[in-house]
């Protein structure tokens, strides 16, 4: 298997996926932003943003569990923690928004229907609807915690396999791309 840290960036950037991944911005675009200047040279190191299995496979897995976290502005601890583990920070960050305003509310109330199934008890759900999760938070803590914990943890296993199987289909797809243009190359000399 060909990995994308053995292909040249010429090669990735123009197969029919390098239209995607030319919106990852790259280190040389952050250099000087207010981002930069915020975080300093550590979080533009190379391997932070490097295409590299392990490490996009390692990113994507952060950025699954904090999307389970029920909590404002998940992208920064997903970020930092991406920074701290050496993951892939774009796909830390991109693996976030698997929880959105539109999924959010039904991935808590799995997570609280989860917990009281594991813990038993009462259902909390219409708190959950009529209050919100903060007021879950204080009438019934354990049930979605538990349930946030189960899904956070399960949810980044399943994150960590599915980026090494995407990294490795997108690979595949590349490889084949720029072989057949190669071989439509020489065959047009």
């Amino acid at each position: 298997m060909t990995h994308l840290d053995t292909l040249s960036p010429k090669i990735w950037r123009r197969s029919q996926i390098g239209k995607y991944l030319r919106l990852i911005p790259r280190k040389k675009q952050l250099i000087g932003s207010w981002l930069h200047k915020k975080l300093g040279d550590r979080f533009l190191r190379f391997e932070y943003w490097e295409a590299r299995r392990d490490l996009v496979a390692k990113g994507f897995a952060i950025g699954c569990f904090w999307a389970m976290i029920p909590m404002p502005f998940q992208m920064i601890p997903s970020a930092l923690f991406a920074v701290i583990l050496g993951a892939n920070i774009p796909l830390a960050l991109l693996a976030v928004w698997v929880t959105n305003p539109f999924t959010h509310p039904f991935i808590v109330a799995f997570q609280l229907w989860l917990g009281e199934l594991i813990i038993g008890g009462e259902s909390s759900l219409s708190i959950l609807k009529n209050e919100g999760v903060w007021a879950l938070l204080q009438h019934a803590p354990l049930p979605l915690l538990t349930g946030v914990l189960i899904t956070a943890v399960v949810w980044t296993i399943v994150g960590y396999f599915l980026a090494i199987f995407a990294y490795d289909f997108i690979i595949n797809i590349i490889v084949k791309s720029y072989k057949r243009r190669r071989e439509t190359h020489a065959n047009n000399d």
